[in-house]
């Protein structure tokens, strides 16, 4: 499921300017993510990330419910996916300006013109951004993925560790999952501990809180909302 040829493959196959979502919908857990979305307002300049986007349209419906008064960032492996979703987004008058800094990574000082969706396609173990960039990182079944890989659990610690990089003061990462809380967390208190010696320093100025519940999306299967809160090292 973290095959990057085999996701290629799948999008390259379907149809284009179509999305498809194959975990929860944005309509199911909309209640469950209300109280970590942060504020959004015409003054203030909100930026959210997705990982794994896929050609999801959780991100398009997410920028909807918060009244276009916000940027969010979508990015995935799978430069078919970010074809076909850029597509869908552009189709619908959403499609974000985007620029590069002078290092080469993705503008973080931008004001309120450049409010919308942008698709990038990118490694979320090395994430095109700078520190402390965004309020909110949505993971919806891209770390479920990830630990079923070839060296799942060093891999997870990556994607967590630049969730966490790029992530604002007290920003959170939501993680949509099916993955039962006696495993999901196990590997979640392992990234505090284990962030300084993978290379991460930064870890070194903040530390992490979780929380966790069950959803109850109707879909047959369990699934879970874990949320890792960042927060400032005493």
């Amino acid at each position: 499921m973290s095959d990057q040829s085999f996701w290629n493959n799948f999008y390259a196959c379907r149809q284009g300017g179509k999305v498809f979502d194959w975990f929860v919908q944005f309509e199911d857990v909309c209640g469950h993510l209300q109280p970590y979305l942060p504020p959004v307002s015409d003054k203030d300049f909100t930026r959210i990330l997705e990982i794994g986007c896929g050609t999801s349209d959780f991100s398009l419906k997410l920028f909807e419910h918060l009244n276009h008064k916000c940027r969010i960032d979508c990015i995935d492996f799978s430069p078919e996916a970010i074809k076909a979703l850029r597509k869908v987004i552009r189709e619908r008058g959403f499609l974000a300006k985007k620029t590069l800094d002078a290092k080469g990574r993705l503008e973080t000082n931008l004001d309120l013109d450049w409010t919308g969706l942008a698709c990038h396609e990118a490694d979320a173990k090395n994430l095109p951004f700078r520190d402390g960039t965004f309020s909110l990182a949505i993971d919806k079944g891209t770390s479920d993925a990830v630990l079923k890989g070839p060296n799942g659990e060093s891999a997870f610690l990556e994607v967590v560790g630049e969730c966490l990089r790029v992530l604002k003061p007290h920003g959170k990462l939501v993680q949509f999952s099916d993955e039962p809380p006696e495993l999901r967390l196990n590997a979640l208190e392992k990234v505090q501990r284990e962030l300084p010696q993978a290379g991460f320093t930064t870890s070194k100025s903040f530390k992490i809180r979780i929380s966790w519940r069950e959803l109850d999306v109707h879909s047959g299967f369990q699934h879970f909302l874990y949320v890792v809160h960042k927060v400032n090292a005493a």
